[in-house]
């Protein structure tokens, strides 16, 4: 698409009466991919007189995904105007908003712009039966729907069928974006991570790039030491969605990797605390007013509520003293306190008592997973799958581990190893 070309369509936003979603979904590309027409959009946007939903799509086709939820949200009235609602939703993370959207938008339109964001929040809700009938009423041989039909054959457990057919298909498509991305996906569920990274890498060649793209391959270069390379992936995210909490931790840790060189003991202990720091406050059962209150104050995690102190939270409006208690009891029970320094925090050791008998079976299925101080992949898939304890990780199958996104066969060693070490095992 010429520069030209993409500036007519820069005006279709602004001023045809039904502007064309395939059409936009391109100069989306062509916006991402050029400074100079990038200029003329934000340009538009600080003379903004056209009509808020408009400025609200504009703003998606520009990656300032935030913003743009802001106004779709209430200002989406026309068929076109609530698609690019529920892209932005099924974007930012809200699957069953912007699923119920596209579902009904598929009944005027089984075109792949309805049906490729509609399959990626059924999957993120484990619909697959849901996504396959969708898939199956597409009139074609697009290898984008191959490849998402594929997809849900590794999300269902049968990564060898899945391998196979997906090494066919990026043979014979391999500029296809979806068909690359499904294949890495698999590549480094197998343990192939070479592949994997190889095909994200492709995909990050031509912008817009998908946050799991991303996100995937943060993780790989933290795998191979390349931090850097990592920490741009986390950033890159990060300039499009500023709340995303899992780039936002992930680019954390990854900082905190890059400058890690402490003796083995030290470091192992100084994991686990850190792994408690990175705690979602959200996982503990707090009051509405606690929950809404932190969230305002953007704390994500215990790490960011330590650096707080009492008189500061009581400073926040309708945070009171009840609140206070709530907050004070859930640090102290991971041994934390509120004015607490990161440095503090993490070169804390609980005492150990070397009287304590040696746990049962059920006092080890009881057990954090932390107490199998698993890598950091294997210990985020974890947290994805919402395993807490031994327990919860003996009762997974090995086709469930590895249908999880990044949980590849070296992953799947890694736990066998751990659980034998303790007596366990899980099933074929």
């Amino acid at each position: 698409m010429s520069t030209a070309v993409a500036a007519d369509l820069l005006t279709e936003v602004i001023e045809s009466k039904n502007p064309d979603v395939t059409h936009l979904l391109e100069l989306r590309e062509q916006l991402l991919a050029e400074p100079g027409l990038r200029k003329l959009a934000d340009e538009a946007l600080n003379s903004w007189t056209a009509s808020r939903e408009r400025q609200g799509v504009l703003l998606y086709l520009l990656g300032r995904l935030d913003r743009a939820l802001a106004i779709l949200e209430t200002e989406a009235g026309s068929a076109w105007g609530k698609h690019f609602l529920a892209r932005t939703l099924v974007d930012t993370g809200f699957y069953a908003k912007g699923e119920e959207l596209l579902t009904g938008e598929l009944k005027s339109s089984k075109g792949l712009e309805v049906l490729l964001p509609l399959f990626r929040a059924q999957v993120a809700q484990s619909k697959f039966a849901e996504a396959e009938k969708n898939l199956k009423a597409y009139k074609g041989d697009h290898p984008s729907i191959q490849a998402c039909l594929i997809e849900l054959k590794f999300r269902q457990g049968d990564l060898e069928t899945a391998m196979d057919e997906i090494v066919a298909l990026y043979g014979n498509h391999p500029i296809d974006r979806n068909v690359a991305f499904v294949y890495g996906q698999i590549a480094q569920a197998a343990g192939d991570d070479e592949a994997a990274r190889r095909a994200y890498e492709q995909i990050v060649q031509n912008p817009p790039v998908p946050v799991d793209v991303l996100i995937n391959l943060g993780t790989l270069y933290e795998d191979e030491g390349q931090w850097d390379l990592a920490i741009k992936c986390y950033e890159t995210v990060l300039s499009a969605y500023p709340t995303h909490t899992r780039a936002r931790l992930y680019k954390r840790d990854a900082e905190s990797s890059k400058n890690m060189f402490y003796d083995e003991d030290r470091e192992r202990k100084e994991d686990k605390r850190l792994q408690i720091l990175r705690t979602p406050v959200t996982d503990f059962e707090l009051s509405v007013r606690s929950r809404n209150c932190l969230q305002k104050m953007k704390i994500d995690t215990l790490g960011d509520l330590i650096l707080k102190t009492e008189s500061e939270l009581l400073s926040y409006k309708n945070f009171g003293e009840t609140s206070l208690q709530e907050i004070k009891s859930i640090l102290a029970s991971k041994m934390l306190r509120l004015g607490m320094r990161t440095e503090d925090a993490l070169s804390y050791a609980p005492p150990e008592d070397g009287s304590t008998p040696p746990p049962t079976v059920d006092d080890t299925l009881d057990q954090s997973i932390d107490a199998l101080e698993l890598s950091v992949r294997s210990r985020r898939c974890m947290e994805r799958l919402g395993i807490k304890t031994i327990g919860d990780l003996a009762d997974k199958s090995e086709a469930e581990l590895l249908a999880a996104p990044n949980f590849g066969q070296t992953s799947l060693n890694e736990v066998r190893q751990k659980l034998a070490e303790i007596g366990l095992s899980i099933d074929a």
